[in-house]
Order: structure tokens, then sequence, then C-alpha cells
């Protein structure tokens, strides 16, 4: 038997794509709009990933530099 941890993220993935569905169907969503909004928020969640990954290297960067 999966975890409580487990067993709660798997629900909220659930619910989530749930709700999704639901606006798609009762709302009439297009699709396509649906589609789009998710590859704008991955390029978003890239950038942003990318952002912290070089603000991590340029920390690294100073404090070796500042150690020598």
């Amino acid at each position: 038997m999966a975890n409580k941890r487990r067993r709660s993220f798997i629900t909220s993935v659930l619910a989530c794509i749930a709700f999704i569905a639901a606006a798609i169907w009762s709302w009439d969503l297009p699709v396509a709009d649906v589609l789009s909004y998710l590859v704008l928020m991955l390029l978003f969640l890239v950038a942003i990933v990318a952002f912290a990954l070089g603000f991590g290297a340029l920390l690294n960067w100073l404090r070796n530099r500042r150690d020598k």
C-alpha cells in the first residue's frame, strides 16, 4: 500500500486533471488553448530553472573565488 504522502500527491494530480477536463467540457474551452497555455507554462518553468541554475553557478563561482 502506498504511503500517505504519495496518495496525497496522486489525488492532487487527479483532481487537477479533473478540473481541467471539466473546464474543457463545461465551458467549451478549446483544447488548442489549453495546449498553448501548457506550452507557455513549461517555457516559463524552463526559464525559471535556467535562471536559478545560472544564479547558483554565479554564487558558487563567487564563493570559490573569495576562498582562494
